[in-house]
């Protein structure tokens, strides 16, 4: 129809469905309007520390959401066992129940945010949420590191999304800038510092001379750990936030316990000391690496150099350092997990699953390639090469360093760095080498030689070096 024609016949058949309007582009704008302001019901399932924190940054944003957004989001339904946590929340006019399917089933609710923890009843939610047709926020990355492949399965054939911000650095946007702000780049490399409770443990010790037992203590004491901090302190809780990152840089899938991954409870006192005097500093780090053999994926503890951008990621902070092969590197830095840093990142999800909504486009980022059938090929660890900090706590007798030196060399492990202390009155003192780079398979070879002899006093320590 010609433009001069249009006019006429829009207002004819706007006030025929009793529309009045004095201006053509009241029509389109209000059309707009009207598809952007879409009901998104939310229904929360678990309102402990993270969820609390989500109800209260919803609270605090939602008319902006609703006004300058566009976005009609409406806490509709709140779940939690626990309902005297109810009272303590702005919770506005939404339904509070104990019985999580009251969220489940009432059908209004199109965005379920599950905020329950562990991989049993979390998991049950998500899927029966996600064959219902409904979109699923989620901070839970063991439900996605161990079961990633069976929740995307689902929500792809049921034509809707789960979105996993908060899963991976708390408030830090990580997943957000892999799976949208990069995606020109071919990630090359992620190393990463992305458990607080062992960050802040580690910077105890280097700055108050903690041994590990006081350090985890005061950790505990200021709520940086849980009373049962195992998960955290023996690499599990980075081993999984690593699982999820190599997965969405590989395209493929990356399982959780594929992988090398140590904790931090071998670590010393006087390794920290050491590494000090040597111009380290000891952090716990998840490492992803693209090489010729495939996906070099491990957690471990790695000393940095003092003048590496993540040597200076102290107390409960964490970071990811990205390297892309059109961007370069890239730093993404703050607190990784609590209250209100995780709900940023849940309620980042939320709107996000808000204006797919609004816009029909329900599977804007997919993640199809996310499957059982797609793992990547991963490199074991015996095959890289490092430079390693070994200490031998030895016999202080003649010979010893020369034999040390021989079962390295018998490796092919060529030397940089001898250091030898005083036992303080002690029959045995600790020697301290650092390697030129050497094989992983090597150096344990070597170690497993040196410790048949009568000299050695107790497990060799070995630390991996970044740089």
């Amino acid at each position: 129809m010609p433009c001069k024609r249009l006019l006429p016949y829009l207002k004819v058949n706007l006030t025929k469905n009793n529309i009045i309007t004095r201006d053509v582009k009241d029509f389109f704008c209000s059309e707009r309007i009207s598809q952007n302001m879409a009901k998104i019901n939310v229904g929360i399932v678990g309102v402990g520390t993270v969820g609390g924190g989500v109800v209260k940054a919803l609270d605090a944003r939602i008319d902006y959401f609703n006004n300058s957004l566009g976005l009609d989001i409406r806490l509709a339904r709140i779940a939690d066992k626990v309902t005297s946590r109810f009272s303590q929340l702005p919770v506005r006019d939404a339904v509070c129940t104990a019985d999580f399917n009251d969220v489940l089933n009432d059908d209004s609710v199109n965005v379920v945010v599950e905020l329950a923890g562990g991989t049993g009843f979390a998991r049950t939610l998500v899927l029966e949420s996600l064959k219902r047709g409904k979109h699923v926020v989620t901070a839970n990355k063991a439900l996605i590191a161990e079961y990633g492949p069976e929740i995307f399965e689902t929500a792809d054939k049921a034509g809707v999304s789960l979105y996993f911000e908060a899963s991976v650095g708390g408030g830090m946007p990580v997943i957000k800038a892999i799976r949208e702000g990069l995606v020109g780049n071919e990630i090359i490399s992620i190393r990463t510092i992305i458990n607080g409770t062992c960050n802040y443990i580690l910077t105890q010790m280097a700055t108050q001379g903690l041994p590990f037992a006081d350090a985890l203590a005061a950790a505990q004491e200021n709520g940086y750990a849980e009373a049962d901090p195992t998960l955290d302190v023996g690499g599990g809780d980075s081993g999984h936030k690593v699982a999820i990152l190599a997965s969405l840089v590989s395209g493929g899938y990356v399982p959780y316990g594929a992988f090398s991954v140590e904790g931090i409870t071998g670590i010393a006192k006087e390794d920290i000391i050491f590494a000090a005097e040597l111009g380290y500093v000891v952090k716990l780090l998840g490492v992803i690496r693209k090489c010729e053999a495939g996906l070099d994926v491990r957690v471990h503890p790695a000393m940095l150099p003092k003048w590496h951008i993540l040597a200076s990621v102290s107390g409960v902070f964490n970071a990811v350092l990205l390297e892309g092969n059109a961007v370069g590197q890239m730093l993404i830095y703050g607190r990784g997990a609590g209250e209100m840093p995780t709900a940023s990142a849940v309620v980042g999800d939320i709107v996000d699953a808000a204006r797919n909504i609004a816009d029909n486009c329900p599977k804007r980022v997919p993640m199809d390639y996310y499957r059982a059938d797609k793992k990547a090929a991963l490199v074991p660890i015996e095959r890289i090469e490092s430079r390693y900090y070994l200490r031998f706590n030895v016999s202080d007798n003649p010979g010893v360093l020369a034999s040390i030196t021989s079962c390295l060399g018998a490796e092919g492990i060529s030397i940089a760095s001898v250091m030898q202390k005083e036992g303080a009155g002690e029959a045995w003192v600790p020697v301290i080498i650092i390697t030129h780079d050497a094989k992983e398979r090597g150096v344990r070879r070597a170690i497993k030689d040196i410790e048949k002899e009568a000299f050695v006093r107790a497990p060799t320590q070995v630390i991996r070096i970044e740089e």
